[in-house]
């Protein structure tokens, strides 16, 4: 017989909701550089996901862009209020005007001053990090966070004008 045979129950797990994503997650102590906007369970939950992009991304330049499209995604999602909107940006940049992410975040540093800080990130997210953690068993990195950004920039969408109009206004040369 083991002590787990013998136990008197289950034992109950705490969890959190991330302030940034709403993630319902296990609560973990703080992880290391803990994300503005995210509980450490989410921050660390993004790190062990793309963990194995970052690893690569300095010899690889299409893992060095998918890693770049997952944190511009992740940010955007723990944007915290009266910050400049400088993921959403970069969102903006990614989907709506097809700039590669790498691109986008050069263009994104040039213009952060451009970036709003008074948008209002959605009020929900279709798509967050937990589920893309949830669902790498089954479908290909990649393809998950092409997805997640996708979602994401869907829920920014109501701000596109206000970021159109930032990415118009900011230097580029």
């Amino acid at each position: 017989m083991t002590a787990a045979d013998t136990s008197s129950g289950p034992t109950e797990l705490r969890t959190t909701v991330c302030p940034g994503c709403g993630a319902v997650l296990v609560a973990t102590a703080d992880a290391d550089g803990r994300h503005p906007g995210a509980s450490a369970g989410c921050w660390h939950l993004f790190q062990v996901t793309v963990g194995g992009l970052r690893d690569e991304a300095a010899q690889d330049a299409q893992t060095a862009a998918l890693l770049q499209l997952a944190r511009d995604t992740y940010d955007a999602q723990h944007h915290l209020p009266g910050e400049p909107a400088a993921a959403a940006l970069r969102l903006y940049l990614e989907r709506d005007r097809g700039q590669g992410p790498l691109a986008a975040a050069a263009l994104a540093a040039r213009v952060d001053d451009a970036a709003l800080r008074s948008l209002q990130r959605p009020a929900r997210w279709t798509t967050t990090v937990a589920d893309l953690a949830a669902d790498l068993d089954v479908v290909d990195l990649p393809a998950l966070v092409g997805a997640w950004a996708d979602a994401t920039w869907a829920d920014w969408a109501p701000a596109a004008a206000e970021l159109r109009r930032a990415a118009d206004s900011a230097p580029t040369g």
